[in-house]
């Protein structure tokens, strides 16, 4: 007879776990903590991936503003 583990105990830890980054993650917003605590888990991941995108595409086209105008320069 095989033994089967509860890996009810782990699950729970791993999603503790995963929600205790989402609240590190959305502490970093910037936004009202008034906000971020009306967040849920799913709108709080949907918030922070769209930041994420809007802070990469933003910091790409100023890099290459800065390039455009260091080449100008030459």
């Amino acid at each position: 007879m095989v033994s089967h583990r509860s890996t009810k105990g782990a699950s729970k830890a791993r999603r503790d776990h995963i929600n205790h980054e989402i609240k590190n993650m959305r502490a970093l917003l910037p936004i009202t903590l008034e906000d971020q605590e009306r967040l849920s888990y799913l709108h709080s991941m949907a918030v922070i991936c769209t930041y994420i995108k809007k802070s990469v595409l933003f910091q790409g086209k100023f890099s290459y503003f800065l390039n455009v105008l260091t080449n100008m320069k030459d």
